[in-house]
């Protein structure tokens, strides 16, 4: 035991202490351990309310897992272009892919992110969709006349040569789109889009790899449609909005069986001023919607575990979180991301519990290749991968102050908490849930030398056993502060 105490005070002593005076806070990054290290100036600590440091810490040490159960993360690429908001990503394989954004560009990588060219400018414009059907031919979507600030009226623009050269896509068969919003690839000659945000709302095909493209009114459906996910090349989901005015406006899921050609409604959320914004499908039978609300609380999302017949509305905060970009890489795990400062959140279970990720706000797109490669886009541009062979240059660290460790993590059980304090001051070790709500209570008392533990069970004040999720674990006395992170999994 003693040995076994020592093990992990010496590991508490590397990763997460937190001293009186410690350097600022670092981006995260998987250790070969598993574990990372976050710090936070005393200024910091004092400055804002201690459930909103909890909140930052909890953003920057989600990654504290062993390397067994959590090898894939996110880094965001440091030579992306940074700009108000990427709106959209795809890839044709995993070195090879294109970005584009409201300011009118489009951007081209050839090696996973690593460098960036800039392909096309239009300055009227404001895309919001892309989608290649190799790597040559492809297609971006234009929001059209009057929204967000766009003159240019040409819905959708496309390429032969990967990107070197762009152009309005020509000729129309039917109503021409006023604007697109939403994409699909679905096969390597069949492309579906929808728009747009504020109406009209209208449907497009294409079967023969952009030759000719079909579109269709979609009026009597839905007042605008956002974004659209086919499993098959004529079935599939549009989603939208009921209503022009977004207060007025519920969230619409339409559904079609022969490409488009009628539509049936499968779902209208029951609450107005909100609306779907993206749809996306780790499986066949597992499907997500986030839905937008410009103000106003509580803020839902959509899950179906039935292939789309049916769909459950879920509570993702009750608090107003500006909820667009949402993505799962498997049934489980996904995030959900917002055209706003706050955090980016992840689930590991479906959606039922959310914790803040350590992801660059304003995600509007993320796009998986795989289970274990994947792309999210917002002001700048993160990747998803393993990134444990990587070497991680860590901080110098102070061993003045109090220690911490908790092993298992994650834990289904009991998890056993390792400690050190000052034997001149008292202590306290406390459980706090990433809102800072005080969950219980561990140990408090006069410090002493020499390493302690203690077990938590899982459980709060009341006895109550805590749902899944990050839990911060605080130790405070004379000398300072530490907090670590344990992952409680059912």
């Amino acid at each position: 035991i003693r040995m076994r105490q020592r093990m992990a005070l010496r590991l508490a002593g590397r990763t997460l202490t937190a001293c009186k005076d410690p350097p600022p806070v670092r981006t995260p990054d998987l250790a070969p351990t598993g574990l990372v290290r976050a710090y936070l100036k005393p200024h910091h600590l004092s400055s804002m309310p201690f459930r909103h440091h909890l909140i930052l810490v909890a953003a920057a040490i989600f990654f504290a897992l062993p390397a067994s159960a959590q090898t894939l993360s996110w880094r965001e690429l440091p030579n992306a272009p940074f700009t108000g908001r990427h709106n959209d990503a795809f890839f044709v394989d995993a070195n090879r892919g294109w970005i584009v954004n409201g300011d009118g560009e489009i951007y081209r990588t050839m090696d996973g992110g690593s460098s960036w060219d800039i392909q096309f400018r239009k300055t009227t414009a404001h895309f919001r969709s892309v989608g290649f059907l190799n790597e040559v031919r492809g297609f971006a979507g234009n929001v059209g006349l009057g929204e967000f600030g766009a003159t240019d009226r040409a819905p959708m623009y496309q390429t032969s040569d990967g990107g070197a050269s762009w152009s309005a896509v020509p000729a129309w068969n039917g109503r021409t789109p006023t604007g697109i919003c939403g994409m699909q690839v679905v096969n390597d000659s069949v492309v579906v889009a929808v728009g747009r945000v504020r109406g009209p709302a209208s449907f497009a095909r294409t079967t023969d790899s952009g030759v000719v493209w079909r579109s269709k009114e979609m009026d009597t459906y839905a007042a605008g449609l956002i974004d659209i996910h086919f499993s098959h090349p004529d079935t599939g989901f549009a989603v939208g909005l009921t209503n022009v005015d977004h207060n007025l406006s519920s969230c619409v899921i339409l559904y079609t069986e022969n490409g488009g050609d009628t539509w049936e409604t499968r779902f209208r959320s029951s609450r107005t001023g909100e609306w779907c914004w993206k749809i996306t499908f780790p499986s066949r039978r597992v499907g997500y919607i986030s839905l937008q609300r410009n103000s106003q609380a509580p803020i839902f999302f959509l899950k179906t575990s039935d292939g789309g017949v049916t769909w459950e509305e879920k509570l993702f905060s009750p608090d107003y979180y500006f909820v667009q970009g949402i993505g799962f890489i498997d049934e489980q795990r996904g995030w959900i991301g917002g055209n706003s400062t706050a955090p980016v959140y992840q689930t590991d279970d479906g959606g039922e519990t959310w914790w803040a990720e350590s992801i660059r706000p304003r995600l509007n797109r993320f796009r998986f290749l795989g289970d274990t490669l994947g792309y999210a886009v917002g002001r700048s541009v993160h990747k998803l991968a393993n990134w444990s062979a990587v070497s991680v240059e860590m901080p110098p660290t102070s061993t003045d102050g109090p220690a911490l460790a908790t092993f298992p993590n994650p834990s289904s059980g009991i998890t056993t908490v390792a400690y050190r304090t000052d034997a001149a001051s008292s202590f306290s070790l406390d459980v706090y849930d990433v809102l800072g709500r005080h969950v219980v209570r561990l140990a408090a008392g006069a410090g002493g030398h020499g390493a302690n533990e203690v077990e938590w069970d899982g459980r709060d004040g009341g006895g109550n056993r805590v749902g899944s999720g990050l839990y911060l674990i605080r130790l405070v006395d004379a000398s300072g502060r530490s907090i670590a992170a344990t992952h409680i999994v059912p």
